[in-house]
């Protein structure tokens, strides 16, 4: 079981580039093909500064692909082999964009301890305020995890 203590935990700091080759690759497994989201010149026309990034592109750089994160929560209790997906939500305050840095700190706001039927299990949820490179918070991401019993 996670210890309580950490409930207000933040982890990182995890600074990311946000790459076109990201963008583009997952607004075609979205389907999304609007030029903006595969073109450059396309965005400059729409006055854009650059791709813009797809709603969920978040996801892309974090929990599931952090390494670093991961880790982290590993030694708290909560290692990847037990973690199932419960849900994520995304509130964008600003545009994102090809070339942004992207910088996160991942807090644990919420942590539960339920008992089910093959035993106890608990359910964390973090939120993760992503900050630009120019120190604007462009995104606050939710993500409910749910961590098997041994």
């Amino acid at each position: 079981m996670i210890d309580p203590d950490n409930l207000g935990r933040t982890f990182g700091p995890y600074t990311v580039t946000v790459e076109r080759e990201h963008i583009r690759a997952l607004a075609t497994v979205l389907g999304e093909d609007r030029a903006v989201y595969h073109m450059v010149e396309a965005a400059h026309a729409a006055g854009m500064p650059d791709l813009p990034a797809p709603p969920t592109l978040a996801t892309r750089y974090g929990l599931w692909a952090n390494p670093a994160l991961l880790a982290e929560l590993e030694a708290i209790g909560a290692p990847l082999p037990r973690l199932l997906h419960g849900e994520q939500s995304y509130e964008y305050h600003q545009p994102i964009f090809a070339g942004d840095e992207l910088i996160a700190s991942p807090e644990l706001v919420e942590l539960e301890q339920k008992m089910g039927k093959s035993g106890p299990f608990e359910v964390l949820t973090l939120e993760t305020r992503w900050y630009n490179q120019h120190s604007q918070l462009v995104l606050t991401d939710q993500l409910v995890v749910v961590v098997r019993g041994e």
